[in-house]
């Protein structure tokens, strides 16, 4: 495996610079060359809670949106945003677990981008999925 680190986006929540951003939960997003795919491993702490020791959703669903943004990006330069997103949570992400996200470009038709993403823990059981059309941007 060839991993990569891309350079994020210093306001961003999920991969900027807490100079920048003080929220920010500054993940860094690295990218499989061999496998193309995004890479983002994390150790959620209580600042992330939703209920008493589990990882709020949205939280989760902005780390599943940034791995799958990014899995474009690395591919292609130009910017797109995400347009719909379905997310299915099939166990908790709890605090202070391992864990790891990928996110992949299925494909591309037109303006349109079709991705999808996952969490796993460190025993390799997918935690959430979640699916994604994201759409091209004028730039910026």
């Amino acid at each position: 495996m060839s991993l990569k680190v891309l350079p994020g986006t210093p306001s961003c929540f999920v991969c900027g610079d807490k100079k920048e951003n003080s929220r920010s939960l500054e993940l860094n997003i690295c990218w499989d060359e061999d496998d193309e795919h995004t890479s983002i491993s994390f150790v959620p702490d209580g600042s992330w809670c939703g209920y008493e020791g589990i990882v709020h959703g949205g939280i989760l669903a902005a780390i599943l949106d940034d791995a799958m943004a990014w899995a474009i990006k690395a591919l292609d330069d130009r910017t797109y945003v995400t347009a719909k997103m379905n997310v299915t949570f099939k166990r908790p992400v709890q605090l202070h677990g391992h864990y790891s996200a990928s996110g992949f470009l299925d494909r591309k038709e037109e303006r349109r981008a079709y991705t999808s993403a996952l969490i796993q823990d460190e025993d390799g059981n997918t935690c959430v999925e979640a699916k994604a059309v994201f759409v091209l941007t004028k730039a910026i």
